[in-house]
């Protein structure tokens, strides 16, 4: 469960009741971060325990995503008190569309959660104060085209083809994306052989801060210091857990903020107090999934606790200019969600995706 999740739950009841008329004729300020934890908590509750873990955790990604889209989509609608009217279909296509630098096995899992999904918008939106969402019936041949189209343009996009121009041009892509078909008696669906071979040896373009301005300076670390360093990191981060609440800092997220003590000590002689910006990225980019593997536990927002970590050592003064350090890693929360998800799912066997699909 990512970081505040848990008290999302326990606080659901409450949100619901804040979710209602503040006076006649006016909504309550719409606040994205209460409205989509309220919905998180939900759908926490209705399937973490419905789907198997890798899949429930590609699903919570995906569900972040659609909500932030359902907003983008309805900005205005939500942010007066007009309500909106959300067509989930649009949507969930629309946020597919927006996941270009997900690995492809990550839109194969989609496939079986989409129902669900769909289904409890539906039936939260009937008595939410800023939207009322609607879907047609579900078919889901409908959504392994829609999946099958979109690996079909990623193939293309991540070669750096210009795929608005060959849709006018060719038919590569529908071409490609009915290679990835594979059909029986009753239902389409997915050539993962024919599909794995066509994605051998490509990756997604993952987006991420700016790029480190020059090579970040490597200092003179001794190993007394290094050592020393390991141990301040153990013990801080006993006291980050133990700040947070209760079960929300994971065994996931302890591992990646080691890794961060560990690997910039080891490789640019660097301790806690000398952090930056520039030196955070660079690593991040280039060496942290040498120091830390990512688990199939709470990886939905993981990025994000490298800010709150930092935030934790500003208060105990262990670190020193913290606005211009959060400025400079902004998009790195992103990058560390996506890359660790990703690199989960490349170790994948395909009858373990099989399996799971």
């Amino acid at each position: 469960m990512k970081q505040g999740q848990r008290a999302q739950v326990k606080k659901m009841r409450n949100l619901k009741k804040k979710q209602t008329y503040k006076q006649a004729g006016h909504v309550k300020p719409f606040d994205f971060n209460e409205w989509a934890g309220f919905l998180r908590a939900r759908y926490y509750l209705m399937y973490h325990d419905k789907y198997d873990q890798k899949t429930f955790e590609v699903a919570s990604f995906f569900f972040d995503d659609l909500l932030a889209m359902i907003v983008q989509q309805h900005f205005t609608q939500f942010t007066s008190n007009e309500r909106a009217a959300v067509n989930l279909n649009e949507a969930m296509q629309a946020t597919l569309v927006n996941s270009e630098d997900r690995d492809w096995r990550y839109f194969i899992l989609l496939v079986p959660v989409l129902f669900d999904m769909q289904k409890l918008l539906v039936k939260e939106s009937q008595v939410n104060t800023y939207f009322i969402a609607s879907a047609p019936k579900f078919d889901i041949n409908f959504w392994r085209m829609i999946v099958r189209t979109v690996l079909a343009v990623n193939f293309f996009k991540w070669q750096g083809k210009d795929v608005a121009e060959m849709m006018k041009t060719s038919n590569a892509i529908d071409e490609l994306q009915y290679k990835f078909l594979s059909q029986n008696d009753e239902d389409d669906d997915f050539d993962l052989q024919t599909i794995g071979e066509t994605f051998r040896g490509l990756a997604p373009v993952v987006a991420t801060t700016d790029d480190v301005k020059q090579d970040v300076e490597v200092m003179v670390l001794s190993q007394e210091l290094a050592d020393a360093e390991l141990v301040y990191a153990q013990r801080r981060l006993e006291d980050f857990k133990a700040a947070a609440i209760k079960d929300v800092v994971s065994d996931n997220v302890l591992h990646l903020l080691y890794a961060y003590h560990e690997g910039m000590a080891k490789i640019y002689g660097r301790t806690h107090k000398t952090w930056d910006a520039e030196s955070l990225k660079q690593f991040t980019k280039q060496e942290l999934f040498d120091y830390w593997q990512p688990q199939w536990q709470d990886l939905d927002g993981i990025g994000g606790e490298l800010r709150a970590y930092l935030k934790f050592l500003s208060q105990k003064k262990a670190i020193n200019g913290l606005g211009k350090l959060l400025k400079g890693i902004e998009g790195l929360d992103h990058y560390i969600d996506v890359m660790a998800i990703n690199t989960l799912l490349a170790q994948l066997t395909p009858k373990e995706l099989e399996t799971l699909n």
